[in-house]
């Protein structure tokens, strides 16, 4: 600069973001967190619904092993209930196996649910 020029600087050449900029700022990124927990919540529904049917699969393998494990004359229908989740079997006698079904019946993302597993188990 030279000495004795004098440069006015109006508030208007300044640099920044005004309030109206800010806000659209802002309610941009609230829409978008907004989007994120809802998504998250959708996740975490997801999750648990899966964790619950894995429990399930696994509550009927069990049984179905029981059942294989047991002499072909001694296998019976019956029903059980363990840690809240309640399972029952049907037995279809065949010519050179059993028809074996299994419900397991357990909660959902608060919901009641029932999942059928059939197998045949061989005599």
């Amino acid at each position: 600069m030279t000495p004795g020029v004098s440069v006015s600087m109006s508030p208007r050449s300044e640099r920044g973001f005004t309030i109206v900029e800010l806000l659209v700022a802002v309610v941009i990124f609230s829409v978008g967190l907004l989007a994120l927990a809802g998504t998250a919540s959708v996740i975490l529904t997801t999750l648990t619904s899966t964790q619950s049917r894995t429990i399930a699969a696994g509550v009927a393998e069990s049984r179905f092993e029981r059942i294989r494990a047991t002499a072909c004359p001694a296998r019976a229908s019956g029903s059980t209930r363990t840690r809240g989740i309640t399972e029952s079997w049907t037995l279809d006698r065949l010519a050179r196996a059993d028809d074996v079904t299994v419900a397991v019946t357990f909660l959902s993302n608060h919901q009641s649910r029932t999942e059928r597993f059939r197998s045949f188990l061989p005599c």
